[in-house]
């Protein structure tokens, strides 16, 4: 199962949702809204350095997706 964590307290209650689908859509949008860290920003921008640098390295994602073929 994966973690998710926030830096402010949400304050949920049970009663605050009627379904298990109402709680995972304020969760992705409480995850939308909030921002990347410092940490992650500086992973992200090390590996768009590395596709500009060594662009044969890399596939795109649609490339990937038309080479997997189902079973």
């Amino acid at each position: 199962m994966t973690t998710i964590s926030f830096d402010e307290n949400i304050n949920i209650t049970k009663f605050k949702f009627k379904t298990l689908e109402d709680f995972q859509i304020y969760l992705v949008q409480k995850l939308q809204k909030s921002e990347l860290s410092s940490a992650h920003k500086k992973v992200i921008k090390s590996r768009l350095n590395e596709t500009e640098q060594n662009p044969d390295n890399f596939i795109s994602f649609d490339k990937l997706k038309s080479s997997i073929k189902r079973k």
